[in-house]
């Protein structure tokens, strides 16, 4: 189980996360929605230690986040950087090397999810030579390569077709299946309501609503109305426009 608990991180004078609480249990899906800003990339940089928050506390299975617990994380950054000259085979060997995956693990598991993403064909092709939706997939690919317990992905669906984006909807369940738990922020709130069983909407840093989705559409009133779509209610907490 991951949880937070009141968790704050600051850059000089702006609060990018204030005071964010929350846990989520193995197996489960969380969505974190907000605006551009709103703190979403901040807070899984802190999961992940890349940078420290000023207070708080940050707890896996009731343990502080150390080197050994990451080798249990995978992550997908919204701006992914893999190493073009590369080919798709070399870069995960290369991934895997850094996780002390052994060769035929790699490749096993590589070759797994290329087939489910119906790229296989693309095993031997450098990475500058794939399009930025398969580059996409890759990316996920080698974010999974270590078969980790908690996989955070940062704007996942970025870049992709209507095609690529049912596969890696397809992929997403199927990790959850196998039990992982995943946290995961998108612009797109229909696919938060189709994969996401908890929310959490933040804006300028704070927590403005969170709990189980279905609850939050069954009982949130917009003028009186209950069961408004997740988008509506998203626009109707932050007073405007989901850019």
């Amino acid at each position: 189980m991951l949880e937070l608990k009141n968790v704050t991180k600051k850059f000089f004078n702006n609060v990018a996360v204030k005071n964010l609480s929350f846990k989520i249990d193995n197996g489960k899906i969380l969505g974190i929605v907000g605006r551009n800003g709103a703190g979403k990339s901040t807070t899984f940089r802190m999961i992940l230690n890349i940078i420290d928050p000023d207070s708080g506390e940050i707890l896996y299975d009731g343990n502080k986040i150390t080197s050994k617990i990451m080798d249990k994380i995978g992550y997908l950054p919204e701006e992914g950087s893999l190493l073009s000259e590369l080919t798709v085979l070399e870069l995960c060997e290369y991934y895997g090397s850094l996780k002390l995956i052994d060769e035929n693990t790699v490749i096993k598991n590589l070759l797994y999810w290329l087939e489910e993403f119906n790229i296989l064909e693309y095993l031997n092709k450098k990475i500058k030579d794939l399009s930025k939706g398969n580059r996409q997939k890759i990316q996920f690919i080698v974010s999974i390569l270590h078969n980790p317990e908690l996989i955070i992905l940062d704007e996942p669906f970025s870049g992709l077709d209507p095609i690529s984006v049912e596969e890696l909807k397809k992929a997403i369940l199927k990790l959850k299946e196998n039990g992982k738990t995943i946290i995961f922020s998108s612009h797109m709130m229909e696919h938060i309501e189709m994969l996401c069983e908890e929310l959490i909407i933040i804006n300028k840093g704070e927590t403005l609503l969170k709990g189980d989705i279905k609850e939050i559409i069954n009982n949130y009133e917009i003028n009186g109305k209950k069961n408004n779509s997740l988008n509506e209610i998203f626009i109707d907490i932050i007073g405007g426009k989901n850019e």
